[in-house]
């Protein structure tokens, strides 16, 4: 058992060199368990904090802890962070020159190293595992751990051959690690890595700062494009199935004035490190790849996430969609969604010669079609494929927030049925719609159907609008797309039904575009001071020669731009402010805060500079004095009713309360079309009752909303 002394010296690490106060769920568990020299399993989402489950055990057990990593890129990544920390760390694979590769060997044999990164092919060698023999190692970590496995997404033949590590040194922990893995992978994973005894930590897959986004895909480019409009400057990454693609998107995104580059696997090795590492120094801020990208992306701060093309499987789209937001930040991902998607990976499965291989990959299509076409909480269906129930809905997917509007099509259903059987042929979604609007093109004409007695059944639905009817219909049973057919409708028993005995039908109503109806959280930072401190960050980045956020996080310069007085202790309790970091950089960002600190009290001592509010009520009490105080802290209405456990109406009622009382609450910023409303409430009826004055109101307001504004204006001495 992992003593009191031990649990406090594991948080002493944390603290000291990796700055943060608490550890994470699990996460100390996980470390005593490699402290007592106990084996483990560990299922943890991207940004959960698996690297700290066996690096800080690996610093405070004897000897050095052995990191099995899948790609070069991410150990470089990792090590520079170490080293930034304070911990001695290396890498050894084959990026390495000889006279380099000596050097990490005799720092290894020598226990000078805390941590020793290692690619599978070189740790599986007969002279490597001959001086594993030599050496005192402290634990060995798989990473990437699904890779071991068949049944998993990406598969790694020379991972099958890790498990040989425990019949080798049977004594030493190991500790194996993975964010994607269903319930067969993860036997499979604890059978190879003969783990089958080791203790299971299984945390929640749920990644709540990621807003789920699915739009039905038309003018791809354009969409895209509309999409980036929210995301001006941030960096993100963008997912297509073939190389043409990922080189056109990119081409037509540098047209638009973004800083995009592609990244495939038919490049020359130099080229995609280059834009690899272009990327992870914020030099480019969208990447445009093939799935060949990313799993060896340790950047923190992407933002957004979309996939041009749809992805082979849940557990793909869930790892390459959790590259967004690792550092706990809003994010989104967004997917676009086409039948003829579907049909080019049938199509690619199809060529799949084992035929247990095809089968679990088509299931694997089938439950990501099932996520794609969801018309309840998307989060709710992700993760219930993980086995992990979710109860509510999650409020941040994007048919949450603006739920479909459903109707009764059961005579549109019943008319396309007819439509496909009155056709008698290998007819696809396209040249159906164009029967049901009445098209007389030449193959409509040549094959007579234009004498169908569904022909122009309804020419005013447009064909946007027909062909969502259709898709959302073959996603509801009634009929199937034949890929041997070039994808013809064919009417399934679930059809055939409907066409005997009329049952309702009830599709989501067509809306065009993306559903955008949402507010951007707040980060509640200072983003004139916040920028100031990116660019200091990035010049200290450029003098070390090492990625912008191997020094800090955007989460700790958020922080930072949070700061009313950057005191020693101030800098030293910021999330990610270890002392190390802080002896080497605190000075660096000081005068920046002081400055803004001087600013802020010569704008606040200058006359007329500031909204002078009159008292119309009586002071705060001591619950609504508690959400002022979260306030000025820069907490949003959301993470103040989290915090205090209230409702966001009673947020609401406070703010207002702490108006009447003459507190500073920034009302305009909190509303929407704020100018609209004070205009409207301007040239109101004066005699109008509160109710009327609402109603008559162009903009939409909940009755708390409605309350505040009256607050702010009345405390403005607007009568």
């Amino acid at each position: 058992m992992a003593t009191k002394k031990m649990k406090e010296q594991a948080r002493k690490v944390l603290k000291e060199s990796f700055g943060y106060d608490a550890f994470r769920p699990m996460q100390e568990e996980i470390i005593c368990a490699q402290l007592d020299g106990k084996d483990a399993f560990v299922l943890m989402p991207t940004g959960g904090g698996k690297s700290l489950c066996y690096q800080i055990p690996s610093i405070m057990r004897e000897g050095t802890g052995i990191v099995v990593s899948p790609l070069i890129s991410l150990m470089k990544d990792q090590v520079d962070a170490l080293v930034r920390c304070g911990v001695n760390a290396a890498y050894y694979n084959s990026s390495l020159k000889s006279a380099e590769s000596r050097e990490v060997l005799s720092r290894f044999e020598s226990g000078e190293l805390d941590l020793l990164y290692v690619a599978p092919e070189r740790l599986l060698t007969k002279t490597f595992l001959a001086r594993l023999e030599k050496v005192k190692v402290a634990l060995f970590a798989i990473d990437e751990a699904h890779c071991v496995s068949q049944w998993g997404h990406d598969f790694r033949p020379e991972y099958v051959r890790l498990g040989e590590l425990r019949d080798i040194l049977p004594d030493v922990p190991m500790i194996a690690l993975t964010a994607t893995a269903d319930e067969h992978t993860r036997e499979d994973i604890a059978e190879r890595l003969k783990l089958t005894k080791a203790k299971r930590f299984i945390s929640s897959f749920d990644r709540p700062n990621i807003r789920y986004l699915v739009a039905e895909k038309r003018q791809p480019l354009t969409q895209v494009l509309q999409f980036l409009e929210d995301w001006k400057g941030a960096s993100g990454i963008i997912y297509c199935l073939s190389r043409k693609r990922v080189e056109d998107m990119a081409v037509n995104l540098q047209r638009h004035g973004i800083r995009a580059s592609a990244y495939h696997a038919g490049m020359p090795g130099r080229v995609r490190e280059k834009v690899q590492d272009d990327f992870l120094r914020d030099r480019i801020n969208v990447i445009v790849a093939t799935i060949a990208f990313g799993m060896g992306v340790d950047k923190p701060n992407v933002r957004f996430v979309i996939h041009h093309d749809l992805p082979k499987s849940i557990e793909s789209y869930y790892q390459e969609t959790g590259r967004a937001g690792r550092d706990g930040l809003e994010s989104e991902a967004l997917l676009l969604y086409g039948s003829d998607d579907v049909n080019l990976v049938r199509r690619l499965i199809e060529n799949v010669e084992n035929i247990d291989q095809r089968r679990v990959e088509i299931h694997k299509l089938n439950s990501m079609i099932a996520l794609s076409e969801a018309l309840t909480c998307r989060r709710r269906v992700l993760l219930g494929y993980f086995g992990e129930e979710r109860e509510e809905p999650c409020g941040n997917c994007d048919v949450c927030l603006d739920p479909p509007e459903t109707y009764d099509a059961s005579d549109i259903a019943i008319a396309a049925l007819q439509c496909v059987r009155e056709a008698k042929g290998d007819f696809a979604i396209g040249y159906i719609v164009d029967v049901l609007r009445g098209s007389k093109n030449a193959r409509i004409l040549a094959n007579k159907h234009d004498r169908l007695k569904t022909h122009g059944y309804n020419p005013n639905i447009n064909v946007d609008e027909w062909m969502s009817i259709l898709r959302q219909l073959v996603h509801q049973g009634y009929f199937s797309q034949d890929v041997s057919r070039r994808g013809a409708l064919v009417i399934t028993k679930k059809g055939r039904a409907l066409l005997r005995e009329k049952t309702p039908v009830i599709l989501a109503k067509y809306q065009p575009g993306i559903k955008r109806k949402l507010r951007r959280f707040s980060q509640g930072r200072n983003e004139a001071l916040f920028k100031k401190l990116v660019e200091v960050r990035e010049k200290l980045a450029e003098e070390e020669d090492v990625a912008p956020h191997t020094l800090f996080s955007d989460v700790t310069l958020t922080e930072m731009s949070q700061l009313t007085d950057p005191t020693d202790e101030a800098m030293l309790s910021l999330s990610g402010m270890g002392r190390h970091k802080f002896e080497a950089y605190a000075d660096a960002f000081r005068p920046i805060l002081e400055q803004h600190a001087r600013d802020e009290a010569a704008k606040e001592s200058a006359p007329g500079t500031s909204l002078k509010l009159m008292a119309k009520g009586p002071p705060p009490t001591d619950a609504q004095a508690h959400t002022w105080q979260l306030y000025r802290k820069g907490k949003t209405q959301d993470e103040i009713a989290a915090e205090l456990g209230i409702s966001q109406k009673t947020v609401l009622n406070h703010y207002t309360a702490l108006v009447r009382a003459a507190y500073h609450i920034r009302v305009p910023e909190l509303i929407e079309d704020f100018d609209t409303v004070m205009e409207e409430l301007d040239n109101a009826d004066p005699y109008a009752s509160l109710s009327e004055l609402k109603q008559s109101l162009s903009v939409e307001l909940s009755n708390e909303m409605f309350r505040l504004v009256l607050a702010w204006r009345e405390a403005i001495g607007v009568n």
